[in-house]
C-alpha cells in the first residue's frame, strides 16, 4: 500500500506508522544519505553489514575469473517494522513477522513503541529468530520514538545548512510530542554543548539559546564540554528576554521570575557584553547543580544539544536525588 501524506486510519497505530514512513521517506526525498546514516544509527553500531538503499558504483573490480572494469550492485534490503504506542507486542508474534525476509539481504527487524524490551528480552528474541530462521541474517532494532528523533538531531547536528531537514525534524518531533509518544520526562536529560562559553556558564548557572529551540519535555539539564557532560541538574527557571549591553537594559518577555533570578540574569550578561534578543535563558540552582562526567566514547563531539533517557544507562531506584545521579553518571558513557 503507498504511504500516505494524510491521516486516513481508524486506528491510532496505522496512522503513527503511516507518519513514521512518511518521514523515513520524506529523509530519502532531501537526500539519500540521511536515509542511509538514520538507519545505521538507529542500529546503535550492532549493524553486521553497512546499509545500502541505492546502487553502488565500482570499477576495477578484481574476481577470479579476471578484472571487471565497470560493476553496478544493487543490495537486496528488507525493514520490517512492528509499531505499538505505549505497549510490546508478544514476543512470539513478533519472532512470525521474521517469515517474510530473504536469504542473502539485509534483514531488519524494527520494534518501535514508546516502551522497550528490556534486556533479557532482548537477548530471548535474537535467541528465537536465530532458532527459528537459521538461514537468515536478521538483525533486531529494539527502538523508541525518542530514538528517531535523537538520531533525526544527529544528522541535522552535520548539516545545520539544510532548512528542510531542520524542518523535517522539527515537524516529526512536535508530532510524536502532541501525540504522548515520549513519556519520558520524569528521566530524560538535556545536555547542551557550551564551548568557549563553559567557564561563563558554570559561574553564573546560565545557559541560553533560540526561544524555539528545546521542544521535548525534560527534567534534568547539563553542560557538555570537551566530550563529555561536565554537570546536571533541573531548571530553576527559564526567562525570555531582551538585553541591550550598550544600555545595560533587560526587558523581561516572559512571567513568573523573582527579582533574585532576575537580577542573577542581568549580572551575567552585563559580564558577557553582548547584545541578546528574544533568546531564551535557563537559570540553574546555585547549589543544586552537581559536577559529573559522562563521557561520550565515539569518535568526534556533538555539534547540538542532544536528549538521553537515563534509565537506559543507569540502574538506580530514585531518580529524585540529582546528587546520587551525577555520581553514577560518572562510572557510565555514551556513544
Amino acid at each position: 500500500m503507498r504511504i500516505s501524506q494524510f491521516q486516513k486510519y481508524s486506528q491510532k497505530e496505522n496512522t503513527v506508522t503511516n507518519n513514521v514512513l512518511l518521514m523515513l521517506s520524506r529523509l530519502n526525498d532531501l537526500n539519500v544519505g540521511y536515509y542511509k546514516s538514520i538507519i545505521e544509527l538507529l542500529n546503535e553500531g550492532n549493524i553486521q553489514q553497512y546499509y545500502f538503499p541505492q546502487p553502488i558504483f565500482s570499477q576495477q573490480v578484481v574476481m577470479k575469473e579476471g578484472i571487471i572494469d565497470g560493476h553496478i550492485e544493487v543490495k537486496a534490503s528488507k525493514i520490517v517494522i512492528e509499531t505499538k504506542l505505549n505497549t510490546k507486542e508478544f514476543i512470539g508474534k513478533l519472532v512470525k513477522y521474521s517469515g517474510v525476509f530473504n536469504e542473502n539481504s539485509q534483514n531488519q527487524l524494527w520494534h518501535l513503541s514508546s516502551v522497550k524490551y528490556d534486556e533479557n528480552e532482548a537477548l530471548e528474541i535474537n535467541k528465537r529468530l536465530k532458532e527459528t530462521y537459521p538461514k537468515l541474517n536478521i538483525q533486531f532494532n529494539n527502538l523508541s520514538f525518542s530514538d528517531l528523533i535523537e538520531n533525526l538531531e544527529g544528522i541535522f547536528e552535520e548539516n545545520t545548512h539544510d532548512m528542510e531537514l531542520r524542518l523535517l525534524l522539527n515537524d516529526f518531533s512536535n508530532y510524536c510530542i502532541a501525540s504522548d509518544l515520549i513519556s519520558n520526562e520524569e528521566y530524560k536529560l538535556l545536555f547542551v554543548p557550551t564551548g568557549f562559553s563553559y567557564n561563563w556558564n558554570q559561574k553564573h548557572k546560565i545557559y541560553y539559546c533560540p526561544s524555539n529551540w528545546h521542544s521535548q519535555k525534560f527534567k534534568f539539564f547539563g553542560l557538555y564540554n570537551w566530550k563529555s557532560v561536565r554537570t546536571i541538574s533541573e531548571i530553576e527557571t527559564t526567562i525570555i528576554a531582551d538585553y541591550n549591553a550598550n544600555k545595560d537594559e533587560l526587558r523581561i518577555r516572559s512571567r513568573g521570575h523573582t527579582e533574585e533570578q532576575i537580577k542573577r540574569l542581568k549580572n551575567g550578561l552585563l559580564e558577557l557584553k553582548e547584545n541578546h534578543n528574544g533568546l531564551k535563558y535557563y537559570i540553574l540552582p546555585k547549589d543544586g547543580t552537581y559536577e559529573t562526567d559522562f563521557r561520550k566514547t565515539s569518535h568526534g563531539g556533538i555539534q547540538g544539544y542532544r536528549y538521553k533517557d537515563l534509565r537506559d544507562y543507569l540502574s538506580i531506584i530514585d531518580y529524585k536525588d540529582t546528587k546520587l545521579i551525577a555520581e553514577e553518571l560518572k562510572k557510565v558513557t555514551w556513544k
